[in-house]
């Protein structure tokens, strides 16, 4: 097996060649780290040489700051990228992505960009993180520094850091945003000089697009990608940062990419494969933390999963179309099952779902039609809001369902207690019974047993559903591919709460559409209708 000792003097693969930053910062490494043992050259890179004298200040004004920020050599190498010029003055690198593993410290070559950026640049910047901790995180690092530097804080006009939001003001009309991706992350800009995607593994296209406008009216924007790898198990919208990723492989030019990683040909259990791939190794990474994370993990998923984050080995989404992947479901199939006028009769059953990033709640319905298929409709489908309970409970207490179903392992688990203190208690699925969930559907399906209405939103969670196997035994869906599949979830969820819980020998009762609109047909289907 190849060994990371015997691939140590190598460079990384590069557009650039003949670069090696260990060599170059060998004196200030033996200097000023000399417990530092991470390879600082990326594995892969990428970038177009520029006027790199603004990294170098950058590092210094946080050097003389009260703090006394001192940069590791692999950071200071990248703002010496990220922040580097051309004759006119303009960015070298108008995209900048660096993809390291888990604490290694970017979060300090940020704050310095931020900073510089603010104070010396007059810029204004936004920082956006899936998590909100994320955000709040590099706002209590960035203002720790500023105000215990008087001739910063005395530039500053005000500062501020709750409910998602953290901002730091200067009077010169500078500023920067720390906050959670949202289609209002740029309120109060009207332009932005600097956009940083933080933990852009879960980064997507419509989180770009609500900054475009502000970023257009900048004279010269610069967007900054940092992330570790992606893991499609974890990661459902690792797409974008993909992208970013193949461009940056390619040598596209006026982007510097950084990719930190140990190739697979590497033990992961060897202390040397730890050194390749992390390059704070020796000061903040260490064999004895990275051994106790190894340990931890004893089946392949832990173990892709120490690779990801810890070795820089990401499990990466295909570019669109380049390859064909077999459908679960025959979608003409599934088209030919429409019948937005079925007549329904007998009781409902609700299923509810969120999808991982929060972003989508997702309530489907299920009833018996009267030639005894089992029709599924999407009711809700939208971002979540604060009434969000609020709503359930009045489309309970409207239906009165059979069942209301969410998936012990969903996101929407964390409505679970407001629920109950409102007073409703969903039915929560088991592994086995989110086996026999979607088995069930599977089954109906290809059956024909099953219509709907011809909802795009079922069609278009179908073309990018997968399967997962449970632990102990049959398949569930899985959130792996991009794309949002909470709608399929929930009328999944439904039709099993549907079978599970309907009563047993009882008269059919008025059909769903009929509580809504007195006028409305006898039995047709009306359940987006109702909610709307």
């Amino acid at each position: 097996m190849t060994t990371a000792a015997t691939l140590m003097s190598t460079t990384p693969s590069t557009i650039c060649s003949d670069f090696d930053v260990d060599a170059a910062f060998a004196e200030i490494i033996a200097r000023e780290w000399p417990k530092l043992e991470g390879r600082q050259t990326p594995n892969a890179l990428s970038f177009t040489p520029g006027d790199t004298a603004l990294g170098g200040k950058a590092c210094e004004l946080g050097r003389r700051s009260a703090s006394r920020v001192k940069a590791f050599p692999w950071q200071a190498w990248s703002l010496d990228h990220i922040m580097s010029k051309n004759a006119d003055g303009t960015w070298t690198h108008p995209e900048c992505c660096l993809i390291v593993p888990r604490q290694n410290g970017k979060s300090l070559l940020l704050s310095l960009r931020v900073l510089y950026g603010l104070f010396k640049l007059g810029e204004n910047i936004i920082f956006s993180a899936q998590q909100w901790e994320t955000a709040k995180s590099l706002w209590k690092r960035t203002w720790a520094i500023v105000k215990t530097t008087p001739w910063m804080l005395k530039r500053v006009e005000s500062k501020t850091c709750s409910q998602g939001r953290g901002t730091i003001v200067l009077a010169s009309g500078a500023q920067v945003v720390f906050t959670t991706r949202s289609a209002n992350a740029g309120r109060g800009l009207d332009k932005i000089d600097l956009e940083i995607y933080d933990e852009s593994y879960d980064l997507t296209e419509a989180d770009m697009a609500a900054l475009s406008p502000t970023k257009m009216a900048a004279e010269d924007p610069q967007t900054i990608y940092t992330s570790s790898a992606v893991n499609q198990d974890q990661h459902p919208n690792g797409n974008v940062l993909a992208s970013v990723r193949r461009r940056g492989l390619a040598g596209e030019e006026g982007l510097f990419f950084a990719e930190w990683m140990a190739p697979e040909e590497l033990d992961r259990a060897d202390p040397d494969t730890w050194r390749w791939a992390n390059p704070s190794f020796g000061v903040i990474q260490t064999v004895k933390k990275l051994r106790a994370e190894l340990n931890k993990f004893s089946t392949e998923a832990g173990r892709k999963s120490f690779d990801v984050e810890y070795l820089g080995r990401g499990d990466w989404p295909v570019e669109p179309g380049s390859e064909e992947r077999e459908l679960l479901f025959d979608l003409d199939e599934w088209a030919e099952m429409a019948n937005p006028k079925a007549r329904l009769t007998g009781p409902i059953a609700l299923g509810l779902d969120m999808d991982p990033s929060r972003k989508w709640v997702s309530i489907g319905a299920a009833q018996r039609t009267t030639a005894g298929l089992k029709h599924v409709e999407v009711g809700i489908h939208e971002a979540p809001t604060e009434d969000l309970v609020a709503v359930i409970v009045s489309l309970v207490s409207r239906w009165d369902p059979c069942a209301l179903v969410i998936d012990k392992t969903s996101p929407a688990m964390s409505l679970l207690p407001d629920l109950v203190e409102a007073g409703i208690e969903p039915e929560t699925t088991t592994a086995a019974q989110m086996a026999q969930a979607c088995g069930g559907f599977y089954d109906d399906a290809v059956k024909a047993l099953l219509c709907h209405t011809g909802d795009p939103l079922l069609t278009e969670s179908l073309q990018v559903l997968e399967t997962r196997e449970l632990s102990g035994g049959g398949i569930a869906w899985a959130r792996t591919k991009g794309g949002v599949i909470s709608p399929i979830v929930a009328v999944t969820l439904a039709r099993w709460g549907l079978v599970t819980f309907q009563p047993r020998n009882v008269p059919p009762t008025k059909a769903l559409a009929v509580k809504a609109h007195e006028s409305a047909p006898a039995g047709v289907s009306g359940f987006a209708d109702m909610v709307f």
